[in-house]
């Protein structure tokens, strides 16, 4: 699952960086400035999705938290179910569940098919045969230069043969059968392949192949192929152009050779990408340095992207962001350093007793959120909830569907013993806490929340048997 989240932000922070670079600037003639774009496109999407979160606490700006927590609000992404001291249920307490399963519950499993599964193995099956395709495609690129003529010239190979192929570059060698064109035109195939091979350009290709055999099934990464190579073309047609060679001719030059179809994907092609848009650039007034301006956009963008497929970034608020979300009225209380906290989820717990709970442990500068709670006839059937304590407790979830009729409680205990602190989130009764917090989950707590004063009193939010 982990893997499958991973490719989900992969391609959502491409498409989205992709989609900011079509709609803005994909029209501006700083071409050597796109080129380091759509490369950190690449980069970025790989590794935004596994980069730390960050830890430190939010502006006090009461418009940046509304924003930052906007945007927690429409991620899909969770923080992942870990804890540091996970508990589990007693042994006799795993048996008593497993006899009240019904009888079906393990046929119905059984012949249930595994789509997840099956969607990995249909991956895997598509990405093995783009891959050996692309090794395909190498071969023939190596096949071409066996046995040609090898002529050195000015830091790259002129590979010189006599079939009907179009000229192209690949690393440093320019396959060229030099009887189809005279000296202008041949002159010219030079001067673009050369800045390809001096650029490097062969390194855009082979990455931007390698991103779509990774992310096959997302449509937007043919198109951002399609156009990295066209940005290399627009590259080496500015550079051929600032040479002198006329314009016109070349232009001609090129509509004359767009007649043959490339067949090499993995190289770059002389009459490569789409003429027309190549043209077009080509006649087009260059860029005002105003349009500069367009790439500040992209900063804002990436921030928003981090927090979208980090939402814990907008969580993780300080004691003071929390509290300021309470009402006027109420009595701001700093984590107590005494206190232990009982929290029982089960489906008898009503809507109401779940705000409560999240507005009462704000006062204790812990985050409690609740998402996708579903009640069928006043009944809870399934709910998905976030825990985290600033600086103390990372972001942790747990969900629970009440598959088969059979709804485990969620527990949530935070016990002090001196100066140490035992925290568990999770389902079923933890091991590890003291014979008062046991007796309060089991016997005087039917779901909602207690708060245990160790200077006296208790809190109580729910139903309790105190």
């Amino acid at each position: 699952m982990e893997v499958v989240m991973y490719l989900l932000k992969v391609n959502i922070v491409l498409a989205t960086l992709f989609g900011t670079y079509w709609l803005l600037i994909r029209n501006e003639q700083f071409f050597q400035l796109n080129r380091l774009f759509l490369l950190g496109i690449v980069f970025l999407s790989l590794l935004m999705p596994i980069l730390p979160q960050w830890q430190g606490a939010l502006n006090d700006n009461q418009l940046v938290q509304r924003l930052s927590q906007n945007i927690a609000d429409i991620s899909p992404f969770e923080a992942t179910i870990s804890q540091e001291a996970p508990a589990t249920a007693s042994s006799d307490q795993e048996a008593d569940k497993a006899k009240q399963l019904p009888q079906e519950t393990t046929t119905t499993t059984a012949l249930s098919i595994d789509w997840l599964g099956l969607a990995r193995w249909v991956y895997l099956g598509i990405l093995s045969l783009l891959f050996f395709s692309f090794l395909f495609q190498l071969i023939k690129l190596f096949a071409i230069q066996y046995e040609r003529d090898h002529i050195p010239d000015d830091g790259f190979v002129r590979v010189q043969h006599d079939r009907d192929i179009p000229p192209f570059s690949f690393f440093k060698l320019l396959v060229i059968n030099p009887t189809q064109y005279d000296d202008q035109k041949l002159e010219q195939i030079i001067k673009h392949e050369r800045i390809h091979i001096k650029q490097w350009h062969t390194l855009d290709i082979i990455l931007i192949e390698l991103m779509s055999m990774t992310c096959w099934f997302n449509p937007v990464i043919w198109v951002f192929k399609r156009y990295v190579k066209l940005n290399l073309e627009y590259i080496a047609d500015e550079a051929v152009l600032d040479t002198g060679i006329n314009k016109k001719a070349y232009q001609y030059h090129l509509l004359f050779t767009s007649a043959n179809v490339p067949s090499y994907r993995l190289s770059n092609m002389f009459n490569s990408s789409p003429i027309k848009l190549r043209i077009k650039m080509m006649n087009s007034n260059k860029s005002s340095n105003a349009g500069l301006l367009k790439y500040a956009f992209i900063l804002p963008v990436l921030l928003g992207l981090y927090m979208f497929v980090h939402p814990q970034f907008t969580q993780a608020q300080s004691t003071e962001a929390i509290a300021s979300s309470l009402d006027p009225g109420e009595k701001k209380i700093a984590l107590a350093s005494e206190d232990n906290i009982y929290i029982l989820i089960t489906p008898d717990i009503k809507q109401r007793t779940l705000e409560d709970i999240s507005r009462k442990l704000a006062q204790h500068a812990i985050y409690f959120r609740v998402k996708n709670k579903n009640y069928n006839d006043g009944q809870l059937s399934s709910i998905r909830v976030q825990m985290e304590i600033p600086n103390r407790y990372k972001a942790t979830t747990v969900e629970e569907e009440g598959e088969d009729g059979l709804f485990e409680p969620i527990i949530f205990v935070l016990e002090n013993e001196g100066d140490e602190q035992n925290i568990f989130f999770g389902k079923g009764i933890p091991g590890n806490i003291s014979d008062k917090g046991r007796e309060i989950l089991t016997q005087n707590l039917e779901n909602g929340m207690v708060i245990q004063r160790k200077k006296g009193g208790w809190h109580m939010t729910g139903r309790a048997n105190f």
